[in-house]
Parts: C-alpha cells; structure tokens; sequence
C-alpha cells in the first residue's frame, strides 16, 4: 500500500508539470496580446496597425505609413542662344566677359544705350527746341558727336518743328532701351544692335511733343573720329532702313580726319 500511495504521489505533480508545459504557450500568447493591442483594441479588430504605442519607459512611437510614390514634374529647358533682355545700360552687363566677347561688344552696348540714347538723344529731345542758347548748342553738338547720316538728319528735323521753349527745366523726356541682340567685328569697326525702345516727350505746358510707343529697332554703328572729338567713338550711323551698312573706311567715306 505504502508503495501504491507513493507511486500516485509522485504521478500527481507528473500530471500537473505536464499540463502547465501544454498550456504555457496559450497563456503567453494571449499575455503577448494583450500588451501590444493596448486596452482599448479587441483581438482580432480589422483596425489598421497604424495606431500609436506606449512604451515602457512613457515615450510615445508612431509607425511610419507608406510614403506615395510622386512622379517628378519636367523642368522646362533653358535656352542659351541669346542673353536676357534686361532695361538699360545693366543689359550690357554680359559683354564685359572679354574672353567670350573679344570683338568690343561691350564697347558697342554701353556706346548706344548709354551715350547715345540715354544721354545724347535724350539730352536732344529736352533742350534741343530751347531758346536758351548754350543749352540748345551743347544738346545739339553732343547729339551730333553720336549720331550721323540719317539718323542724325531723321532726329533733327523731328526736334527743329517742335515750338520752341524758354524753360530751363527743359522738355520732359520718358524712354525705355532694352538691348534684345548684338553683334560686333573688330576688324571691320562695324555693331548691329538690336532693341526694344519707346521714347515720350513732352512740353514745359504738359502738350506731348512726340510719342514713339514700344517696338523693336535695330541700328549699325561704326567705330570712326568725328570733328570736334580727338577719340574715336562708336556713332549711329544707320537704323533699321540701312541694316548692311559697310563701316570699314568710316572715316574716308565720310570726308573725316584718320
């Protein structure tokens, strides 16, 4: 009987490891759920992982959703074949690289925009109808330091109907000179400029005078020695009725000093 006894003493705690080995992974399992479905989320929910989790330690961690692939959009092509159309003389500013533009471009652009529109022709336009004498003569003999042949004679007359003035203030002169192209030849002393200009002038008494609205130009100039000035200078010598202009022998051709 001892032995009887003590055999089912022994099978008992046999039977409850046995049994605590069987059911140990379930209580895991479900221990495990618990923990990351959080206390608000029932097993098996269709809710989405995307949700955030406690951590031990209180930090807060969000799980990152799938970025959208984004197609990139095209960028348009920059064309190279001609500079930015930038007003006045800060146009010319791409000329100055001597080594792309070795033919005096530079010396072209700043000649036209800036000495003979901005100042020899604009001068013209505001004291060149003037009664005041030394205004209307130095307007008149820096126009023509610039300007030559048609240009120069087209101008005139223009300025020679306008009524004439004694205001010093002179007339009221409004313009825009956009350099579009240029061109230039050391050899032959000959540019071909291309722009955008508009021109406005307008009497002390407010009447406007003349009204040349935004188009597009072109002018030759020829690098040659004019009387009066010691240098040679870049002159208008044609516009856009006489766009093949020969500058070579500007000087001779036109009965002037080498």
């Amino acid at each position: 009987m001892s032995e009887v006894l003590d055999m089912r003493i022994e099978v008992k705690p046999s039977r409850h490891h046995r049994l605590r080995l069987l059911l140990a992974p379930v209580l895991a399992g479900l221990t495990l759920a618990a923990c990351t479905t959080g206390s608000g989320s029932s097993i098996g929910s269709a809710a989405p992982t995307q949700s955030v989790h406690q951590t031990s330690r209180g930090t807060v961690t969000a799980s990152v959703s799938p970025t959208t692939n984004v197609r990139p959009q095209p960028t348009s092509s920059s064309t190279t074949s001609k500079q930015p159309t930038v007003e006045g003389l800060a146009g010319c500013a791409p000329y100055f690289d001597l080594a792309k533009y070795p033919n005096h471009e530079y010396e072209v652009c700043t000649a036209y925009i800036n000495n003979s529109a901005q100042i020899a022709l604009q001068g013209f336009y505001k004291f060149g109808n003037s009664t005041i004498g030394y205004l209307s003569a130095a307007a008149r003999h820096h126009f023509e330091t610039r300007y030559w042949n048609q240009p120069r004679q087209a101008i005139e007359q223009r300025v020679d109907a306008w009524p004439k003035t004694t205001k010093f203030t002179g007339n009221r002169v409004e313009q825009t000179v956009t350099l579009l192209s240029l061109s230039s030849s050391e050899q032959a002393d000959r540019g071909v400029l291309k722009t955008e200009e508009s021109w406005k002038v307008t009497a002390p008494d407010g009447s406007v005078l003349y009204n040349e609205p935004l188009h597009q130009k072109e002018a030759t100039l020829c690098r040659g020695k004019l009387p009066g000035h010691p240098l040679h200078e870049w002159v208008v010598v044609s516009n856009s009725q006489i766009p093949d202009y020969n500058c070579i022998g500007f000087d001779a051709a036109h009965g002037l000093k080498p």
